[in-house]
């Protein structure tokens, strides 16, 4: 009886779905955006150097914020499907039209292959988000290591172990 019920019910919902098709998405274009270019260091990072800290800093109007705040949950989304860790959003207190995004990769070899998961569908979000900006210049990206500063942590300068 069991299995007569089971065999009903995939007919039946194989004949639903004549009538009752799934709507179409639309098309993505998935192909790699490959626009990436590796930024010149002042540091001489190995790939595996790391951990990578990444802030963006945004100026966004009043008037553009609910949009903004759409569109970055967006970009967080394809932030963390790309390797992003931490990823987060911040307004700044004293100034409301500043905007930072903020994530992590463990290593510069992670921040590069996360740049070129980029895809074409991807850039319309990057370009939506730089539309909003209302700065000058572009969004300030700041890429920097983490540094260790717990207690039994050596600190060295280029000139050797600072002294206290």
């Amino acid at each position: 009886t069991a299995l007569i019920a089971a065999a009903v019910a995939m007919l039946a919902g194989g004949a639903i779905g004549f009538f009752l098709p799934l709507p179409q998405q639309p098309t993505l274009n998935l192909d790699p955006l490959n626009r990436f270019k590796e930024p010149m260091l002042a540091l001489d990072l190995k790939p595996r150097s790391g951990p990578i800290a990444i802030m963006i800093e945004y100026i966004i109007r009043e008037e553009d914020v609910p949009e903004f705040l759409a569109t970055m949950a967006e970009r967080g989304r394809i932030r963390r499907r790309d390797g992003a860790r931490n990823w987060t959003l911040a307004r700044d207190l004293e100034n409301p039209g500043i905007w930072i995004e903020h994530y992590h990769t463990p290593t510069w070899i992670e921040y590069i292959r996360h740049n070129r998961r980029a895809t074409h569908a991807d850039a319309v979000v990057g370009e939506r988000i730089r539309a909003l900006h209302s700065g000058e210049n572009p969004p300030r990206v700041r890429r920097m290591i983490e540094r260790p500063t717990t207690a039994g942590t050596a600190l060295v300068s280029p000139k050797g172990p600072i002294e206290h």
